[in-house]
């Protein structure tokens, strides 16, 4: 490690979010400035600065310092002071205002500023809420500068000091320095590495009680994160002795606290596995799917009025189409059945039969709910049914929040059939708070493919129900003519049973062909590759428009070929230019294709959306974003919410459909390259699939299926037709 010392000269790039900077930095008089990249949270031009790091040499950029840790100090001259202010780093102190408070105070600014801002008043223009707003935010800068170097002190990261400051305001440093296991208990994941880095490095005294509780709530969380919806006893007992040591009496009180808390609940597996040990919100979660499950399918189904071959005569007249047997058998099943699941890969009707018993049940009068995971599922659902359709969290009528649902066993969803389309996006506890509120006499059909990838939060529901075997299942499998002329669709049933897709060498002349192989060797060739399909390639043979028609996936988020060195590439190809307003990872512009992050149900844009930028607003620091026609607009503190999208993961892209995709395939990405999440990546094209990488990737991929299990109890559940407590 090396250090140096200077003063900010410049701030090239710094993300309000993560604090992730890049600025020019001065060592002395006359000296030639460096090049200075890390984590600096409110950084200025004019802060001094004290750095440890090491010299690296940027691709493209070339020689930087990257800095692991920073202490700053404030500017002691008039011109230093000046320019600090004037960079803007307290919100609405711009050069005027600065000028003015320097004419004043001069050297004794940042005196006037810590003990007695008040004093701002004497200066004409600034009246005493501008100058409690100015005073407020100064007290926010110096305390998170203050957190920051206590945090880099101890070799933790300065990219959580924000955070820490936003959960704690003004009592943050006691907590951090007195009681750093409260972060453990408040902050989920992050919180418990924090509070165990501050006390190997501090004389502080833990209670081990508390530590162990600590403890077995992160490995908990890391589990569910995981996917996974319980941990059995004895292991997580093994990791707290020998991974933690933490010793055994402590393990015992801890895991009776976090009982008597309510946080979590320990029950016998029933079977050679020991006893299983859940989080309380997902172990009610399990119990509540097989309970209502159980209790749905105990009432007997209304035969329909109609003859099975009447209605389905009726939905080939109604939709121009030809039912196959499999679909006749599925639908006449579903109209006598309570609950019932359909599954099946790409071109094998699912999209037709959800139209042919949506249509059959209105026929007979009943009100039919369409709904899906997620805002872009629900979006194609209502576009290929010509249906209103909704997202689960709207249609249970979510509260931002509060974080509750408005619907409930009390006030259900006023529906008799529910169908519900991507079920295998849907997690242990959205399922739970939907079944909680369908009304126990009604239909439930849940549509999905089971052999995408799973969701993102705990469990495996619609794999666990079918697994169960109590519910009838209908299992799609003849492709019909039409799609079995798409080498996209013969590809992916390849791919889900196993076998070597057809791999056509990319050309200029493709002719009708719609899967192809460009052979790349390494991340650098294949992102080039990638950038050179969507420039050029790709809009001169097909006539696709660059960041609007052509998506590209990829396995991996770091390194050349993952979505943040991808979007910086394709940004800078297809959207050039220096204006725009700095995200937490890249620079928005206009024009820019964009992925909001997570569920906003105040601005009604969900995890996964793409969008394009129209505007930004410089001065007001606003960015606004067309998502499907409705525009959304962010302020700085809101960008963390948003992504470049002209490279996405694959996990992002299910419930979506692209016109085209390209997907790097490289043996590098060994880690991730799974059987299903190869076949979940071409299942979104509708057009054209281009993999860029090795053929001997895809090899790896398709003998990759085995995931991992995730460590559920639903199947089970649902077998043993386990009742669940009154709620």
């Amino acid at each position: 490690m090396i250090s140096l010392e200077g003063w900010l000269e410049q701030i090239t790039y710094h993300s309000p979010q993560t604090h992730y900077t890049v600025a020019r930095m001065q060592t002395g008089p006359g000296s030639r400035p460096v090049t200075i990249v890390g984590y600096l949270p409110g950084a200025a031009a004019g802060q001094g600065v004290k750095i440890n790091g090491t010299w690296v040499t940027h691709p493209r950029y070339g020689e930087q310092f990257r800095f692991e840790n920073a202490e700053i100090t404030r500017p002691a001259t008039v011109s230093g002071i000046r320019q600090y202010l004037e960079s803007g780093v307290i919100q609405g102190v711009g050069p005027a205002t600065a000028k003015k408070i320097i004419s004043a105070f001069g050297t004794d600014t940042f005196e006037v500023l810590d003990d007695a801002p008040f004093r701002l008043t004497e200066i004409e223009g600034i009246g005493d809420a501008s100058a409690s707003a100015i005073a407020r935010q100064w007290q926010r800068h110096r305390a998170i500068s203050e957190i920051m170097n206590f945090l880099q002190k101890h070799g933790i990261k300065a990219t959580y000091a924000a955070r820490i400051h936003q959960a704690y305001g003004e009592a943050a440093m006691d907590i951090l320095t007195h009681d750093p296991y409260q972060l453990a208990e408040e902050l989920p994941g992050t919180g418990f590495v924090i509070a165990e880095t501050i006390a190997a490095n501090t004389d502080l005294q833990a209670d081990e009680t508390r530590r162990a509780a600590a403890c077995t709530r992160h490995l908990l969380h890391e589990a569910t994160a995981a996917g996974h919806v319980f941990l059995p006893e004895d292991g997580l007992r093994q990791k707290l002795d020998q991974g933690y040591e933490i010793d055994w009496e402590a393990i015992n009180e801890g895991l009776e606290r976090l009982i008597e808390d309510g946080e979590v609940i320990i029950e016998a597996s029933g079977d050679e596995t020991g006893r299983r040990v859940y989080p309380a919100v997902l172990h009610q979660a399990e119990h509540g799917i097989a309970g209502r499950l159980a209790a749905m399918m105990a009432l007997p189904a209304e035969a329909p009025a109609e003859n099975p071959e009447t209605i389905a005569a009726h939905i080939e007249d109604r939709f121009a189409v030809r039912l196959s047997d499999e679909q006749r058998s599925a639908l006449a099943s579903v109209l006598s059945s309570r609950t019932a699941v359909i599954t099946g890969g790409p071109g094998t009707g699912k999209t037709t039969l959800i139209q042919g018993v949506a249509e059959a049940f209105r026929m007979t009068g009943k009100r039919v709910c369409l709904a899906a995971p997620t805002g872009r599922a629900a979006r194609r659902l209502s576009e290929i049914t010509a249906r209103a359709a909704h997202t689960i969290h709207k249609l249970l009528g979510y509260h931002l929040e509060t974080r509750t649902f408005e619907k409930d066993p009390d006030n259900p969803v006023q529906a008799d059939v529910l169908i519900i389309d991507e079920a295998s996006m849907i997690d242990a506890e959205l399922m739970h708070h939907l079944l909680r509120a369908t009304r126990i006499n009604a239909r439930l059909l849940l549509v999905g493919d089971v052999f995408q990838l799973p969701p993102v939060g705990p469990g495996n529901v619609l794999a666990d129900i079918i697994e169960a075997g109590i519910v009838p299942v209908h299992h799609l499998t003849e492709i019909f003519r039409q799609a079995a002329r798409s080498t996209i669709i013969r590809n992916a049933h390849h791919i889900r049973a196993g076998q070597q897709p057809e791999l056509i060498a990319f050309s200029n002349d493709p002719g009708d062909r719609d899967f192809f192989m460009m052979e790349a060797q390494g991340p650098r060739e294949a992102a080039d590759a990638a950038v050179e399909l969507c420039m050029r390639r790709l809009p001169e043979i097909y006539g696709l428009i660059p960041g609007k028609d052509i998506q590209v996936l990829t396995p991996i988020h770091k390194g050349v070929a993952g979505t943040l060195n991808l979007n910086r590439e394709l940004q800078k190809a297809i959207n050039p230019g220096t204006c725009g307003l700095a995200g937490a990872s890249h620079q928005f512009r206009v024009g820019d294709r964009v992925m909001h992050l997570k569920n906003n149900y105040a601005k009604e844009v969900f995890n996964g959306d793409i969008g394009n930028i129209t505007r930004i607003d410089t001065v007001r620091q606003v960015l606004t974003a067309d998502f499907y026609g409705r525009e959304v607009s962010y302020d700085t503190e809101e960008l963390e919410e948003l992504t470049l999208g002209y490279a996405i993961s694959v996990h992002k892209s299910q419930g979506s459909e692209y016109p085209a995709v390209i997907l790097p395939m490289l043996t590098r990405h060994y880690i991730m390259l799974q059987r299903n999440l190869l076949y979940t990546a071409i299942t979104r094209a509708k057009q054209l699939v281009i993999l860029v990488g090795s053929p001997k990737a895809v090899n790896i991929a398709l003998k990759n299926d085995n995931p991992g299990r995730r460590l559920s109890g639903l199947a089970s559940r649902l077998r043993q037709g386990m009742e669940v407590p009154p709620e």
